[in-house]
């Protein structure tokens, strides 16, 4: 069975729990497990997994005593708990810089990439960019001066220190780096974690750009539209249709020379008025932001980064 810390959904460590157990005893089953953790329903671990029942603070303790875990693990599954069973996005955030911290203790590697660490700072994926355009030499100061708005060099170094141990880039024998991959993905379970204050930061570097930036090397426009849901569904697949389109121009083959960020936002600013009343205003801005007047392109950033659909 996979290590506790490998995992991100709770009810799916407690489902292999429960098949790894059933292999490994003949007597084991729903009800040993609830004499196990002082539970009267012999159906309560069942339904837990199947998403019906969440559990409290005290029957995590409970399910943490019945799993026989250590009590660094114990501290890991509270959080894990807590993190599925968050309601607001600060509070996910919060549980799972904790689970972070806890599974180097317990375990060497947490999820796939430590992708967290690679969207939380908005500028690793400029540094990505960028690194691989020019031959910095690991000339951290140059490399933080060449970002818009610029970080400092420690900053610089520790971005790069990290897209190498992520694998995201390599050095090469004469000194230069370059990406081991030509985009980055995320693993779309926690990607609403990092992706947020990602998303934010962006937001405000575009806002910042109206008034730092002359329009030649920024373009940012904004449409207000009357539309019903099918043209909404319509819009934003020609959305994705053009994200397609921009990965093809970028991936030409001609060398970048900077990097820019591409956002794009469509949102409702009016509320759905009676059935017979489908059309919504919704807000559609397209943000072309520069990030560095020595970098590349924005396609490290994953598909699911470009459109923010409202919830």
């Amino acid at each position: 069975m996979k290590p506790l810390t490998t995992y991100i959904d709770y009810r799916a460590y407690l489902s292999d729990y429960y098949a790894f157990q059933k292999k490994r005893k003949r007597n084991f089953n729903h009800r040993y497990f609830a004499d196990k953790a002082g539970i009267s329903s012999s159906s309560f671990l069942s339904r837990v997994i199947d998403g019906k029942r969440n559990l409290t603070r005290p029957m995590i303790e409970k399910f943490a005593s019945a799993l026989e875990l250590s009590s660094k693990e114990k501290e890991f599954f509270r959080h894990l708990v807590l993190f599925n069973q968050a309601k607001t996005a600060e509070e996910k955030t919060e549980h799972y810089a904790a689970m972070r911290g806890l599974s180097g203790a317990v375990h060497e590697k947490f999820l796939q990439a430590d992708q967290y660490d690679y969207f939380k700072c908005w500028y690793a994926p400029v540094v990505r960019e960028l690194i691989c355009i020019h031959d910095f030499q690991n000339d951290f100061q140059t490399i933080a001066a060449s970002v818009v708005p610029s970080i400092t060099a420690r900053q610089a170094r520790e971005t790069v220190d990290l897209l190498t141990r992520l694998g995201l880039i390599r050095r090469l024998e004469n000194g230069r780096y370059e990406q081991t991959e030509r985009s980055v993905s995320a693993d779309p379970r926690i990607t609403t974690l990092s992706a947020r204050e990602y998303i934010d930061a962006m937001i405000e570097h575009a806002r910042a750009s109206l008034r730092t930036m002359t329009r030649d090397v920024r373009h940012v426009s904004t449409m207000t539209l009357g539309v019903n849901k099918a043209q909404y569904d319509i819009l934003i697949q020609e959305l994705d249709a053009f994200k397609e389109r921009v990965k093809r121009i970028v991936a030409d083959g001609s060398p970048a020379d900077r990097v820019y960020e591409l956002n794009f936002a469509v949102f409702p600013v009016s509320a759905v008025h009676g059935l017979h009343h489908r059309k919504v205003l919704y807000r559609r801005s397209w943000l072309l932001n520069r990030h560095s007047i020595t970098a590349s392109s924005s396609r490290t950033v994953p598909d699911n980064l470009f459109a923010v659909k409202p919830r």
